[in-house]
Order: C-alpha cells, then structure tokens, then sequence
C-alpha cells in the first residue's frame, strides 16, 4: 500500500503544512514499499538498456524514466518517445531541439541513447533521485494538483532562472512547460484566451505582468527564495478563490434545480 502523504485540505494552507513536514514525509514515503520495489527494478535492468527500443519495450522502466522527467502522459505515445532519444541533442535542427517543452531535451541526455552509453551506477541514481521526487509529488497531485504544480515549480523555476541564456529564451521555456505555464497564468490572472495569442504577444504579456507584480520583468529574480514564495502564494491564493467560485456557482445552480 502507497504511503498518503498529508496536505491538510490542499491550498496555500496544505502548501505551509508540507513544508513543516516534508523531510519526515519524503523519509517515509522513499520507505514504501511500492517505491522500494520500483527502484529494486530500475537500478537491476536499466543498465542492460543499450537503445529505444530496449526501454519502450520495457513498460515498467519506461513508467520510471517518463516520470523521473515529469511526461507521464507520454506513456502510450511509444513511437514519439523513441524519436525523442533517438533524437540529436547536438544538432540544433533535430526534432529534440524544436520542442518547446525543455523536458524532452533533459529526457534525451540524460539517457544519451543515440551515443549508445552504457547506464553506469551514477547516471541510474540521478534517474531514480528525480523519479522519487516527481512521484512524491504525484502522490499529492492525485488529490490537490494544485501543489504538486507548486512543488515543480519550486524545483524548475531557480533551474531556469539560473541558465546562461538570455531572459526573453527563458521566458519561452516557461511558456513551453505546461505545468510552468499554468501557475503563471493562475498567478498573474492572465486569463483563459492569453494561450491563445501569438507567442511574441505571450511573451510581452507575461513580461509585463511580472513587472507589475515584482517590479522586475527578469526571470532571474526567481533565484531568490522570497520572490518564488510571493509567486507560488499569488498562484495558491488564486487558484483557491477560483475553485471556491466555481464551487459555488455549482451549489447555487444545483439549489435552483432542486426548487
């Protein structure tokens, strides 16, 4: 039986009480017999894979590698999934690298199945080490999505803040990762056509709305602990005024159809 891990009732409330418990809770959850048994598995037969084919064939090692990377949704989608490994991280025209969504890029090297590297001890606990985590946060997410999204955001955000690239690329890796782009949707109230708009118009909206609320339009300034937590609230805040509204709007319509 999966550990439970203990949120409250969610929201920014839940999201305060994991963070009083998160090491007893991690401790406890990497004790699990179900993760025990994943990773028992990962670390036997992962450094027997030379190629694609050898994980896609693998349903199990496939599960652990896709949610080490957060693509959990790509389980079934084999033949796009070996194209992405087989895929040249190197070449900047090669299908790896038009992808907007970053994850598939850190999917292929840290496999580098198109070198046919063998998986050594270190490359495979790097993989399980993201696994756990994601899977930590999953377990959240099946009951209160919202802080599994604030979770990966705490984790990806400082990452991207932190490349030598510059801020408008960043920006564009934000508004390429899905889970990213929806807690600065929810937290800057940009509403449901702004996906909608061309990609430039995206970036300048977004921009925009950062400047407003911090005084800083730079996606550097996610490296500061501080500034995270003011974004990660604003998200969890509004994201509860916004389940609470629809909530009641249905309370209300499920009154008048019961008159």
């Amino acid at each position: 039986m999966t550990y439970t891990i203990q949120v409250g009732n969610g929201g920014y409330v839940g999201w305060k009480v994991l963070e009083r418990t998160m090491a007893r809770q991690r401790e406890a959850f990497s004790r699990d017999t179900s993760t025990t048994a994943d990773r028992n598995y990962f670390i036997e037969h992962m450094p027997n894979v030379r190629g694609a084919d050898d994980l896609i064939r693998d349903y199990r090692l496939m599960t652990v590698t896709l949610r080490a990377f957060g693509l959990d949704a790509d389980i079934n989608n084999k033949f796009f999934i070996k194209k992405v490994l087989e895929s040249n991280p190197d070449d900047r025209s090669s299908l790896v690298n038009r992808l907007s969504d970053k994850r598939y890029l850190k999917l292929n090297q840290a496999l580098s199945l198109n070198h046919s590297e063998v998986h050594n001890a270190t490359r495979v606990q790097t993989i399980l080490a993201q696994y756990e985590e994601r899977s930590f946060e999953k377990n959240i997410g099946e009951r209160y999505p919202e802080i599994e999204l604030t979770l990966n955001a705490q984790r990806e955000l400082p990452q991207i803040a932190s490349l030598e690239i510059s801020e408008n690329a960043k920006w564009y890796q934000i508004l390429g990762s899905k889970p990213l782009r929806q807690i600065f949707e929810k937290a800057y109230g940009l509403g449901s056509n702004f996906s909608s708009l061309p990609i430039d118009r995206q970036l300048m909206e977004i921009k925009s709305k950062a400047k407003i609320n911090s005084g800083n339009e730079s996606v550097g300034q996610f490296q500061a602990a501080e500034t995270r937590e003011s974004l990660l609230r604003r998200y969890l805040l509004r994201n509860h005024i916004s389940v609470s509204s629809e909530s009641s709007r249905f309370t209300t319509a499920l009154t008048i159809l019961r008159s």
